[in-house]
């Protein structure tokens, strides 16, 4: 059991960072993801393969678990959680495609081959595991004693209450490890199919043997008005139907226009908050007051504690003035406009004390308080006796309470009230062994301070802090207004004109699509995206109220954009930088026609650099434009010694360029080696090649109406 009892000490102290790749993650058995999911309700599917949305709560909630046991915490904001869904989906996708691929190929991940992965213990995912020895190096022992020992324990609740999360955990890492196994195997067939000659293999070596320095002069498309190149409708359009291919969308989405108005609190919730603390405040100023039930009624968003705290543990509107107030002096209400608030605190000590305190701790309990007290006493006998406390400790089962370290981080930003063996620990002074009774229970706690050190400053203070928050007045005013708002809107056209009359703004969000968590950013809004995709072009929505019950929104569906290419529409801004940008390259040029360098030099608004050690294989970084160049690369190796380029045509502006020195890195041509150089970018192209196949697979996306 020793494994284990090392196991859930270690469990709270790991820092696991569990950004796993897309490949990395297995909702189930893998076996599984073949399965046909036949339901009549999913949340999607992948090239007609359906997924349930009960399976896909399942593959949530065990990423979510691993997610949760890795970082140590018990819940997920609600971004974390989108997040994770999103994971989740767009694992599920990859697990399909990859799952297909392989089995056509006839790859498969043995469990023999698992085993021996993990008893080589060079995965770096094994390192992100609770199973390390005390070098921090992941330790097959420690995981097979922690297998051996659940299996002979799964019909004890009481240990699987305290380790089925670290099982569970090692399961994901276990399937995790084996699909990044099938994942470069199926990496391997591909690069190998990738084979040099050495035709290919000359040419290469040619392009990446030499670095160039040039002289450069630029003339940056910022120089030049935008007015003065503006683009036409025709002229965009005409670069869409150009590029169309590259604007290829898997999957519908919708446009609209909305208004979204946060509540805020009146002028008159602020007052009455201001004039609510400043009753607290004279609470405070009773020397015989009960401040942690003060604290606890005026719902302080600030911790009281009868510790002293580190000035840095305060809010800062009490750290500005902590010092330069009073003992048992009685500071606010100040407000906060930061964090729109009012703060009052009452100063009640400063002391120097210890940061960091080392003590040794025992906790002895019986069957009763007399029992209790007789066993406390025989072991305090023995410990002042000079009996040996890392033997009584182990034979307590409590060998990790020897030479602790305490740090004010570990108390200070929580509530405490009364606990005794805190209030040593704070005090710092080193002491011999000694026992303390603990409020309203069965226990004692023999204890010896051994080491202090880091004095620091500290405040006793009873802080009462609330945030405004707007009355219920406050916001029925504003739901009537609103109300009626929408009531004179028909449509997009009725939002656009009467948002001003109205003191609100139309905004516009494009591309939401069945993955879209949000409308204009605000949480709770899943009812205005299920409508979204269910209106029809033209429709106004109802009024939502979503938020934190602190927000009113309204949305106009004003476009579908089909499946298949993205709408020019939506790509108007970037297409007309494009061509706004195209039609100045053709202006500059048409300056530095019939014209050398030396001559360009002198023309406004030029610039000049040098730029040296560029390759055929790395675009240039031009400082004139701050910006990479690829298409320089690629010239300056076509150019002798002294010669001026052609005006080359870049993404930030147009330049000429002198080669002026060539330099050989040095080395022979092997053809073998650079034959395999070309087969090592096979790796590179074999994630492309996965990826562009998980891009065409057909897949559904309807999880806007569970999720």
């Amino acid at each position: 059991m020793a494994t284990l009892q090392k196991l859930r000490n270690m469990g709270p102290l790991l820092v696991i960072f569990v950004g796993l790749a897309l490949f990395a993650f297995i909702a189930g058995d893998a076996w599984r993801l073949f399965q046909s999911h036949a339901v009549d309700q999913s949340v999607g599917s992948v090239n007609g393969e359906k997924l349930s949305a009960m399976e896909f709560q399942k593959m949530y909630e065990e990423y979510t678990n691993a997610v949760k046991f890795a970082r140590n915490t018990n819940a997920l904001t609600e971004d974390e959680m989108n997040q994770v869904k999103d994971e989740v989906w767009s694992t599920y996708i990859s697990n399909q495609v990859l799952l297909a691929e392989a089995e056509k190929a006839g790859i498969t991940v043995t469990a023999a081959e698992l085993q021996a992965i993990v008893n080589a213990g060079a995965d770096p995912l094994l390192a992100q595991t609770p199973f390390r020895n005390e070098k921090g190096v992941f330790d097959k022992d420690i995981l097979n004693n922690f297998l051996t020992q659940y299996d002979n324990n799964k019909e004890n609740i009481e240990f699987l209450e305290q380790y089925k999360p670290i099982y569970d955990y090692w399961k994901f890492i276990e399937k995790t490890i084996m699909l990044n196994a099938l994942t470069g195997k199926y990496q391997a067939l591909v690069q190998n199919s990738f084979i040099g000659n050495p035709i290919v293999a000359k040419s290469n070596y040619e392009a990446n043997s030499n670095t160039y320095d040039i002289e450069v002069v630029a003339y940056p498309y910022t120089a030049i008005k935008n007015e003065d190149c503006a683009a036409t409708d025709s002229e965009i359009n005409a670069l869409y139907n150009e590029k169309k291919e590259n604007y290829k969308q898997p999957y519908e989405s919708r446009n609209i226009k909305y208004v979204s108005y946060r509540v805020t609190p009146s002028p008159a919730d602020r007052e009455e908050l201001r004039a609510e603390l400043s009753e607290y405040a004279d609470s405070l100023a009773n020397n015989d007051a009960d401040y942690a039930s003060i604290a606890r009624l005026a719902s302080s968003e600030v911790a009281y504690s009868v510790l002293p705290w580190q000035k840095s543990a305060y809010p800062e509107e009490v750290q500005a003035r902590i010092d330069s107030a009073a003992i048992n002096s009685v500071v606010g209400p100040i407000y906060s406009q930061s964090d729109d608030a009012y703060t009052v605190f009452k100063l009640l000590s400063k002391s120097t004390l210890p940061d960091s305190v080392q003590y040794d701790m025992l906790v002895v309990s019986a069957e009763n308080i007399e029992k209790t007290n007789a066993l406390a006493d025989s072991l305090l006998t023995a410990l002042k006796g000079g009996a040996n406390f890392t033997e009584i400790s182990k034979k307590y089962n409590q060998e990790n309470n020897e030479g602790v370290w305490f740090t004010s981080a570990q108390h200070e930003g929580f509530t405490i009230t009364n606990n005794p063996l805190l209030d040593k620990l704070v005090e710092g002074k080193t002491c011999g062994y000694e026992a303390i009774s603990l409020d309203n229970s069965n226990s004692k706690i023999i204890y010896r301070i051994t080491d202090s050190k880091n004095p620091v400053e500290k405040y006793h203070a009873v802080v009462i802090k609330r945030t405004n928050e707007f009355s219920k007045d406050t916001y029925n005013d504003a739901y009537n207004k609103f109300s009626q708002f929408v009531a004179n809107c028909r449509d997009a056209a009725d939002m656009e004109a009467n948002a001003d009359e109205y003191g609100y703004r139309l905004l516009t969000q494009n591309n939401i699509h069945t993955g879209t968590h949000k409308i204009a950013n605000v949480s709770g809004t899943r009812d205005a995206l299920k409508w979204t995709f269910e209106a029809e072009e033209g429709n106004i929505s109802p009024l939502y109220e979503c938020g934190e019950n602190d927000y009113l929104l309204v949305a106009a569906l004003t476009a579908i954009n089909e499946k298949g290419y993205t709408p020019v529409e939506n790509l108007r801004h970037m297409l007309n930088l494009e061509v706004v940008n195209n039609k100045k390259a053709e202006k500059i040029m048409a300056e530095f026609k019939g014209k050398n360098m030396e001559q360009i030099k002198g023309m406004e608004n030029v610039k000049s650099c040098e730029t040296k050690r560029i390759s055929f294989s790395a675009p240039a970084y031009i400082s004139a434009t701050a910006s990479n160049e690829p298409a320089i690369s690629a010239i300056a190796g076509k150019l002798s010694i002294g010669e001026e380029s052609a005006p080359i045509k870049g993404k930030n502006g147009v330049y000429v360029i002198k080669l002026v020195a060539k330099n050989a890195k040095g080395g022979e041509f092997n053809a073998k080696s650079e034959e395999e150089a070309i087969k090592a970018m096979g790796a590179r192209d074999s994630y492309r090649i996965l990826g562009e196949l998980i891009q065409n697979a057909e897949v559904e996306d309807n999880r806007y109406l569970f999720f």
